[in-house]
């Protein structure tokens, strides 16, 4: 964000520094002149010791621009939360065409002397430093990126004594010398690694969630079935109880009336 003023635009309104211990850094402060007439600035802070401003003041021909650069110097310390309570102030006042920085003076950004006196205020903020980024590798690092573990597969689903004999040699992408031929050797390596790729080849989310489906599906399908066999058995086994009990019954019948029978000619030979 900027501060659209008469003389000068100053941006932005806050200078952020990303907090690394031991380590400068700088903040670009971009002074634009939107004006017909020469403008002369000054840059002062609450801690002249904590920054280096350079240029801290100089000349903005009209219709033009220029960059300031405020770098805060290595801090040994994080403060607490990493407030700042730092200030800045960016001074512009109406000069006479053809003046340079050399000529600039502190009298003429004293408003007691009647000079007309611009006044920009900046607040500091730390910020939390960005994550390094991966570097993003160009079309030839990119394959010898691929190649390396490709190449690890096609070893692995290939025996030894292929390897040995060449029919698999496989040759790293810093071996050819141009980029093009970098993709040639990454064309032939997909084409050796297909059989090996396929069996490494790892189900997405979408393909998962249906495998697991189809688990508990089956799962569910051997439960119903168990349990039918084990409701049969009982049956079963009820059935068998019934029979046994039945046979038992006529058993027993059979046996009193063989008895009964066994008394009558005992009685009859008795008597006799």
């Amino acid at each position: 964000m900027a501060a659209s003023c008469d003389l000068l635009d100053v941006d932005p309104l806050e200078l952020q520094f990303p907090f690394v211990l031991d380590k400068q850094i700088s903040c670009p402060l971009r002074l634009t002149n939107r004006t017909y007439r020469t403008i002369a600035f000054k840059v002062k802070t609450t801690s002249p010791r904590k920054y280096c401003v350079r240029p801290n003041n100089g000349v903005v021909p009209p219709r033009s621009s220029c960059t300031v650069v405020v770098t805060m110097q290595a801090q040994k310390v994080v403060p607490p939360d990493l407030q700042c309570k730092d200030k800045f102030l960016v001074q512009s006042v109406v000069v006479s065409d053809g003046l340079s920085a050399k000529d600039i003076t502190s009298q003429m950004f004293m408003k007691e002397g009647g000079n007309v006196v611009e006044e920009v205020k900046l607040k500091v903020a730390y910020v939390m430093p960005p994550e390094p980024q991966q570097e993003i590798a160009e079309e030839h690092d990119g394959v010898e990126r691929i190649l390396v573990p490709m190449q690890r597969i096609v070893d692995n689903g290939r025996s030894t004594s292929e390897l040995s004999s060449g029919s698999a040699s496989l040759r790293s992408a810093e071996e050819v010398g141009s980029p093009v031929g970098r993709i040639v050797k990454s064309e032939e390596f997909l084409k050796a690694a297909g059989p090996a790729l396929e069996t490494k080849t790892y189900a997405g989310p979408a393909e998962q969630s249906h495998q697991l489906s189809a688990i508990i599906a089956k799962l569910t399908e051997e439960k119903n079935s168990a349990l039918e066999q084990n409701r049969k058995l009982r049956d079963e086994l009820e059935r068998v109880r019934r029979e046994a009990s039945k046979q038992k019954g006529n058993f027993s019948l059979v046996l009193l009336a063989a008895t009964g029978v066994l008394c009558v000619i005992l009685g009859y030979l008795v008597k006799k």
